[in-house]
């Protein structure tokens, strides 16, 4: 069966070995947006290292309370209700106070304690 085999090979097409060059994608844009986005941070970084090392302080300007609206508009007749040619009012923004800071609402629940809470560890 060898001789066989050799008359086999000798007859037969070997297989060339191709090298398959395997070529990466370049993205023709990726430096420029790399370069662009590290100036983006840089930008940044410097301006909140500029307020940082600013001495000038922010002043707090002290804010009047605003009343809070009066829901009750009095004695009303039900045919004023039902009239059409009133325009209904939108009274969802009635009671709204918008706060520029956390800080100015004050610290009101600091002293507040937890109802039920135990001063202790328990070990069963």
């Amino acid at each position: 069966m060898g001789f066989v085999n050799r008359l086999k090979k000798a007859f037969s097409s070997k297989p060339e070995e191709v090298k398959a060059e395997v070529e990466e994608f370049h993205d023709p844009h990726q430096e420029r947006l790399a370069e662009a986005f590290v100036q983006r941070q840089q930008g940044v970084i410097d301006d909140a290292m500029n307020e940082l090392e600013s001495n000038i302080q922010k002043v707090k300007r002290d804010l009047e309370p605003t009343p809070a609206p009066a829901y009750d508009a009095g004695e009303v007749e039900v045919m004023d209700l039902l009239s059409a040619d009133e325009q209904p009012q939108d009274h969802s923004e009635l009671n709204t106070i918008e706060h520029q800071s956390v800080e100015e609402m004050g610290d009101h629940l600091e002293s507040a304690t937890i109802v039920g809470d135990l001063p202790e560890e328990i070990e069963f």
